[in-house]
Formats: C-alpha cells, structure tokens, sequence
C-alpha cells in the first residue's frame, strides 16, 4: 500500500476523505491528516508518504503553497489538488507546481478512483524505474555500440569486434502497443526475452524510443528467405510468452533494411525505418522489407499543392450542398476514395506528403464553410487536425475523412434533435460489443470526432440520462445474465463486465435493480 495523507482545514471534510472513500481498493492507506500547510508539511517530513490530497484555499498556507514547498523537498511525492473552485488559473498554478490531479469538490466516487488509480500506477512505474537505474548502470556497452552504429557515429572503434562483411537491421516497432499502455516493466519483460531470443543468434538487440532494434550479422540470415522465418517465429513467441501484452499480431510492425557494409549500418538503418513505416499502408502487412518497397517516382509534373486541394474542395462543396437541397446526408465514400486515388496519381504517396495534404483539405473546407456562412457545430476544429496526425494507418484515415465530411453534412442540413439519434445510436452500439473494457466520455467523443461537451449534451437530451450511467446500465444488464445463467463468482463477474471495483458494481447494480447481486442470484 501506498501512504497518503489529506489536508483540509475542516475536520468534517478531512475525516469524509479519510473514512469514506476505498482507499485500499486504488492501492492507498491514509497515514495521517492536517488541517493546513504548515502542519501538513511537518507530517510529510515524519511520515514521508507516496502521495498528498490537499483542499487549495486554507490559512496559513495554501494548498498550492504547500505543493511547491513540499515538492521542493520531496520532489517524488505526488500531490492532488482539490478545490471548491473550477478556475483555471488554480489549475495553471497547479501545473506549474507539477500537481498531479486537479479534483473538485465535492469529490465523486468515480473522479476518487480515475485518479488515485492512475497515481498507483505511476508511483509503481516510478518505483521500477528507480529500481532498475540502481541495479545496473542506464546503457550497458552494446546497447552504447548499437546506437552508434545506428546514428554512424565511432564506427571505426567498433570494427575490431566483427568478422562479418554484411549486416541487416531490422526493427520491431511497438508504438501501437505503447499508445494503448506504456510502462517501464512492459519494456523490461519484451527486453528481456528479445535478448534470450536473439542471444542464439548471436544477434545484439536495443530497446530504442518505442522500437527493438536488431543488428544481424550471421551471413546465413542475410537474405529475405532465410531471415523471415525467424522473425515470423519471434512474433508468434512473443503472442505464446507474452500474451497478455499483445492482444492481436495488429499491435506492432516490422522493417528490414537492406544488407550493407559495416560502415553503412545507419544506411539499413534509416531503409528498416522507412520500411515499417509502410505500415501506414497496409495494416495487414506484418513484415516489411525495403527491397519489397516501390521504388520513389518524384514526378516534376505534380500539381501544385494548393491548385489540387482548391479542385477537391470545389468538388465537395457542390456535392454537400447537393446534400442541403436533398435533406439526406451526402453520399461522400467516392469523395474520399477519389481524393485519395488522385493523390495516389500524383506520386504524393510518402506519409508526410498525405497527412499534409488532408490537413490541407479540412483547413480549406472549413474556412469556405465559415465564408459562407455555416456553423459546423459537431466538429472540434483543433480536434480534426491534430486527430489527422494521431491516425497510424491510411485505412483508417480514409474511414475517418469519410465520417468527418458526413458530419458536415450532417451539420448543414441542420436537422431537428431527432436527427442527432444517429451519434447516440453509434455510441450506444459500440458499448454494447465494448462493455468489458474501461469506456470513457474523452474515449467515445474521439471515436466519434465530436467535441466532448457537445456529445454528452446529445446523449443526454436523446436518452434522459448520462452516457456513464447508459454505461454501468449496460454492464448491469449483463452482469444479471451472467448471475442467472452461471455459477462464476460475483467477484469474476465484476470484472467481466467492466467494472473496475467490485464495490462499485455491487453499489451499481443495487442501484439498478433494488437487489444486491447476491440477494439476485438466490431469487
């Protein structure tokens, strides 16, 4: 358990915190309370806790005060905020003083446990981390030879170590997998079995950035033939050992640069680089070798950028408006495909080339929408361009630039609050086939690519109730099938249906049907 300690300067509020929240189930245990500052600050010094829940506005010493001294001292202590008041400078302040939540009063249960769980699991990585720097030093010498090698600095330093006259880089990218859940320890379990794997091999490895690099020098692995076996079989041993990190083969991909002299690893380097990258293009292609690549057709013909996007928007303009006209929302499926096919004619094929180029068109679109006079009220315009960066895949980005020229559409057609079924619909399908996992309001707003505030406004207006209530009513629902149908442990159901605390499910689910899930089960 983790020690925390509350200070508020009014005892009512410090014993609620104290007594009636779970502490134990997020991992914490309360070791002391203060009614301010000042008093807090001698408390931190004799019990030296992981973590400090502190109200902001009390005498003495405010809590923002208190998280600046005591971060000064302790800067490992993690301190959260919690205030009667939603202002943003508090909030400012809080970051500047490196805070970590920012909760308001009065506390909910929900906003208890999504915070104070987040902050034991980074206490724990913390606490790897700094075990690991104190068991070995940072970079051992072969991971300080590979990164040199890779970035072509000291190459001739190393080459008394090496007999072979051709190497191959290869890299296996996790960056999907670490866009879901990056922890130092996830790191270390592929690390370490990566380095048993290829230890046969005589095969140096490097964890670098989200990305195992592997340097191959065994010259009967040089060819494609024989190399992709063996990386097919790393894959799947890394699925077999360790499953639970990777849900489907989807999570990652892999590039292989071409073989080259010991003085151009950073050439097969920068070709594996290119190479995974690829994946962007194809999300069912797992192994990519650069020699498979097309080779770059830079045309000195192609269409200025601007000319290209101005013909685009033209085209989706009149086919939206089309859509004013119709009262049915544009069919825009061979928009997009067209876009995409005629950036494909005109050798724009590279990631950079395409991402610039969709930006391009949403800027262009947008602004011609404001000229004109229309208020696109779905759609978060910070949102759309960074969301076009963020989007790891051109499947997904076709499926994307689709949903966001339908919401524009649907947007122009200005339809009555019956119309705005549509979101909730595709909102409440996806928590049907997602309950068992955490769903979140920022999580489904993003999949929709509408602005959070305005989602939850809809789903209210359409359903009469919040969108986690709709949520927990869900999981309850199946949660009383699994009870009448089963005999699993309530225990085991909670957590098949999503429930991240058993508490909560029972309290949930009383409030749902008036039974507890025990009294259910016997009825």
């Amino acid at each position: 358990m983790y020690k925390i300690i509350i200070v508020d300067d009014e005892k009512n509020i410090r014993d609620r915190l104290a007594q009636f929240f779970p502490w134990t189930e997020v991992g914490f245990k309360v070791a002391g309370t203060a009614e301010n500052g000042t008093e807090a600050l001698e408390l931190i010094k004799q019990e030296r806790p992981h973590a400090v829940l502190t109200d902001v506005l009390m005498p003495e010493m405010t809590g923002l005060e208190l998280a600046k001294e005591a971060g000064k001292a302790f800067p490992d202590i993690k301190m959260v905020i919690l205030s009667a008041y939603d202002d943003f400078k508090y909030a400012q302040d809080a970051i500047q003083y490196g805070v970590k939540g920012y909760l308001l009063k009065p506390l909910m249960k929900n906003d208890f446990y999504d915070c104070f769980t987040k902050l034991a699991e980074q206490i724990r990585e913390d606490e790897e981390v700094k075990k690991a720097s104190q068991q070995s030093e940072k970079w051992n010498a072969e991971e300080v030879m590979l990164l040199d090698l890779i970035k072509g600095n000291n190459v001739n330093s190393y080459t008394n170590r090496w007999t072979s006259d051709s190497f191959r880089i290869a890299i296996i990218s996790f960056e999907r997998l670490f866009k879901e859940a990056s922890t130092f320890s996830m790191r270390q379990r592929i690390t370490e079995y990566a380095a048993d794997f290829w230890n046969r091999y005589q095969t140096p490895i490097l964890f670098y950035g989200n990305s195992l690099i592997l340097l191959i020098s065994e010259p009967k692995f040089l060819t494609k033939k024989a190399l992709m076996p063996d990386i097919k079989l790393f894959i799947d041993s890394l699925g077999e050992n360790l499953g639970s990190l990777f849900k489907d083969i989807q999570s990652f991909a892999v590039g292989v640069g071409n073989p080259a002299p010991f003085k151009e690893i950073c050439r097969s380097y920068n070709e594996a680089v290119y190479a995974y990258s690829y994946k962007y293009f194809n999300d069912y292609e797992t192994v990519i070798f650069y020699e498979d690549l097309p080779i770059s057709d830079d045309k000195g013909n192609q269409k200025p950028l601007q000319s290209f996007m101005l013909d685009h928007v033209k085209n989706m303009e009149q086919q939206l408006m089309e859509s004013m006209k119709t009262g049915e929302i544009a069919i825009v499926t061979n928009l997009v495909n067209g876009f995409f096919d005629e950036l494909k004619r005109s050798g724009r094929l590279q990631i950079a080339d395409i991402r610039s180029s969709c930006s391009e068109l949403m800027i262009i679109l947008m602004f011609t929408m404001k000229e004109k006079g229309f208020s696109l009220s779905s759609i978060d315009h910070q949102q759309v361009l960074g969301r076009i960066y963020e989007i790891d895949s051109l499947k997904e980005l076709k499926r994307w630039l689709t949903q966001m020229l339908e919401a524009i559409s649907f947007d122009l057609l200005n339809k009555d609050e019956r119309d705005l079924n549509r979101y909730v619909q595709m909102a409440k399908e996806y928590v049907k086939e997602n309950y068992q996992e955490r769903i979140t309001l920022e999580d489904i707003s993003q999949r929709l690519f509408l602005h959070q505030a305005y989602f939850s406004a809809i789903f209210k207006k359409e359903t009469g109730q919040n969108f986690i209530d709709y949520i927990n009513k869900v999981r309850v629902e199946k949660a009383a099938q699994l009870l009448r149908k089963t005999d699993y442990k309530i225990k085991v159901i909670s957590d098949m249906v999503g429930f991240q605390s058993h508490s909560y499910f029972n309290k949930v689910f009383k409030n749902e049907t008036g039974v507890t899930p025990v009294v259910f089960r016997r009825q």
